[in-house]
């Protein structure tokens, strides 16, 4: 299918924005509303929308990408195939990257530094997307696997109480989130389609399943699930499944020409989120950690509405320049996500710390931004050698 150039530029902007607000732990003395709310705080920082905005844009991808693979005329089975993979590798990397939280570097053998790029640098070795199938990638990969076999027997971390702890599933990360989403959006979409009422249909039903996630109400059916047993409470799941149906959106679109018709359906979606979660938000607190409802719909509302004006700069005005300079986050994402797990981790081992003043309010701040454009240039120049990490 023709390409949306405004869903690269939403997913590259959204990952420079990751970037960025990922960088604020090491500011000091920035605005509140930058940053995430608290556990109990009732307000929506702007770190709290980025998330969101990335399981957006992760929706919108989903048609496009399927409706390719069809079109190149792939079996149903080799694209489930491809979609138990990449979800597999999510949430590998994601047990991962929670457990690495809560590394014990008293009790362990190797220091969180070493033991984090020894871990992301075999997330590399099996997932490189090396355009030669040769024997070496092929040995790389195996080498790997088996370092993260090692990597998790030597593991040691601790609990909130500071006790010696495994490997352990204590929630699935950021990347094993998505792989959650993912594994359920993707099939969904390959069994439905371009059918709109159906997608508005599990739209519903995400949305009431999230209510009672809310509330604290058990949403388990079966006798063995958990009273919580979809990482997400459904609310991750309605993110994606608004991506996809803006993705419909955006074919019918295509086909018929309407962009009056395209952006009145955008602008309906945008306001009843957004007066939803406004009343929503009368029962239930706005918080990221907890995954409200109400956090769900008006960081709904707000990719809808960042959407629409990226459509119309990128593809209605073709305004492109601006984005050249961080267009590799788009096509290079999870790479991008990875490696600021070398750059911290380097700058541990080697002691490098930034003056004060740098990390201290306006200042602190463009040092992020700054912080982001190197990590985007460190993601071009790995490509140019072809390391990207792909699945």
């Amino acid at each position: 299918m023709n390409r949306i150039l405004s869903i690269d530029v939403f997913r590259g902007v959204t990952m420079f924005l990751m970037l960025w607000v990922n960088d604020f732990w090491t500011l000091k003395d920035i605005p509140k509303w930058l940053k995430h709310a608290g556990p109990e705080d009732d307000y929506l920082g702007f770190s709290d929308i980025i998330f969101p905005w990335f399981l957006f844009v992760m929706g919108m991808s989903i048609p496009f990408s399927i409706e390719n693979r069809i079109k190149m005329d792939q079996k149903k089975y080799d694209i489930y195939k491809h979609v138990f993979y990449r979800s597999a590798a999510l949430l590998t990397m994601g047990l991962f990257h929670m457990n690495m939280e809560m590394y014990n570097n008293d009790l362990s053998i190797l220091s969180k530094p070493v033991f984090v790029i020894t871990s992301t640098t075999a997330f590399f070795m099996i997932w490189n997307n090396s355009k030669i199938k040769s024997r070496l990638s092929q040995s790389l990969s195996f080498l790997g696997i088996f370092i993260l076999v090692i990597m998790y027997s030597i593991f040691i971390g601790k609990d909130y109480n500071g006790d010696a702890i495994g490997f352990g599933i204590h929630w699935w990360g950021i990347l094993g989130l998505i792989g959650w989403t993912y594994v359920i959006a993707a099939p969904a979409y390959l069994i439905f389609r371009k059918s709109l009422r159906s997608f508005l249909i599990i739209l519903f039903f995400c949305t009431i399943l999230n209510i009672f996630s809310s509330a604290g109400i058990s949403y388990g059916i079966f006798s063995w699930q958990k009273p919580n047993s979809l990482p997400g409470g459904g609310g991750l799941h309605l993110l994606t499944f608004a991506g996809i149906i803006n993705s419909i959106f955006l074919m019918r679109f295509m086909e018929n020409h309407n962009k009056k018709k395209l952006y009145l359906s955008i602008i309906f979606m945008i306001i009843c989120s957004l007066i939803l979660g406004i009343i929503f938000r009368e029962f239930f607190i706005i918080s990221k950690i907890k995954g409200t409802i109400s956090w769900i719909l008006l960081s709904l509302s707000s990719a809808f509405l960042f959407f629409l004006l990226l459509h119309w700069i990128v593809d209605v005005k073709r305004y492109l320049s601006w984005y050249h300079p961080i267009s590799v986050a788009g096509v290079a994402t999870l790479t991008c996500y990875l490696v600021p797990y070398f750059y911290y981790n380097f700058n541990s081992i080697f002691g490098i710390n930034i003056p004060v003043v740098f990390s201290t309010g306006v200042l602190g701040l463009i040092k992020s931004v700054i912080y982001s454009y190197i990590i985007i240039l460190i993601t071009r120049g790995l490509k140019t050698i072809n390391i990207e990490l792909k699945i």
